[in-house]
């Protein structure tokens, strides 16, 4: 009767894991590295920052913010400065991760991925595009508009700022969320015919976000986000679909290379 492996020392493990961390850490590093150049480099246009973000207020024939604490204009320009620098920063962001996950994976999933991470950045930018030209000038003109003779506003810079940046990353983000589906579709995990079967849901589902993200109750507003978001589950259906047939081409063509009748 055969006898068992002894398990694995944790020493053993420990050497194997240890590597990877370090090379985490050193991406990490280059990352903050690159994040503090590009945010320094966004402090010389702080001001036109802060112009562009203050634009819809601007529309709504609102001119100026307010600070109540003395180093609160600073802390603004810099937190301009840094929304700026993660924006550029995020080609860097994108790459470390693709280089620190890359030699884990198969030839054919890299070919999957890197056409994905490229992707994903303009994905990105698209969201926070969207967000900035149509929801936050919508969700905005909605709630001030229950301004009165006796009610009237008085924005602060803090509290504002912090509403726009949260704003157009949460919008960044979910639109990189159709990504997950072809990447995972492209990798077999999941089967797109299963996404499909669940549309309905999934609609129910887009709404709801639409319903928290979007700054104000209005239905308007919240087909603004509902409707692109559907629109890039479906493309995401169609693009699984494809990569998904890829994968299974690629994977042949790994598992069998010389064309060999199996």
């Amino acid at each position: 009767m055969d006898q068992e492996l002894p398990p694995r020392p944790f020493r053993e493990i420990l050497q194997n894991f240890v590597p990877h961390l370090e090379e985490l850490r050193r991406r990490l590093i280059l990352c903050g590295v690159f994040l503090i150049v590009a945010s320094a480099f966004s402090w010389f246009f702080a001001r036109q920052i802060l112009d562009f973000l203050t634009a819809p207020l601007q529309q709504l024939h609102i001119a100026n913010l307010y600070f109540q604490k003395p180093f609160e204009a600073f802390v603004i320009h810099l937190k301009a400065a840094v929304f700026a620098g993660l924006l550029l920063s995020l080609p860097v962001f994108f790459t470390q991760g693709w280089l620190f996950v890359a030699p884990g994976l198969y030839e054919r999933e890299k070919k999957i991925f890197l056409p994905l991470i490229f992707v994903s950045v303009l994905l990105f930018l698209a969201g926070v595009f969207f967000a900035y030209v149509f929801v936050i000038p919508f969700g905005l003109a909605f709630l001030l508009g229950f301004e009165t003779e006796s009610l009237r506003p008085m924005l602060t810079s803090g509290p504002y700022f912090s509403f726009m940046t949260a704003m157009l990353f949460a919008f960044g983000i979910l639109f990189d969320f159709p990504l997950m589906i072809v990447a995972l579709a492209a990798l077999g995990i999941v089967k797109i015919n299963s996404w499909a079967r669940y549309r309905r849901g999934v609609i129910v589902a887009l709404f709801i976000i639409a319903a928290v993200l979007t700054p104000s109750p209005d239905p308007v507003s919240q087909l603004l986000l509902a409707i692109p978001l559907y629109l890039l589950f479906e493309i995401s259906l169609l693009a699984g679909r494809f990569f998904e047939k890829k994968g299974k081409e690629v994977t042949r063509s790994f598992d069998n290379p010389n064309n060999e009748v199996v």
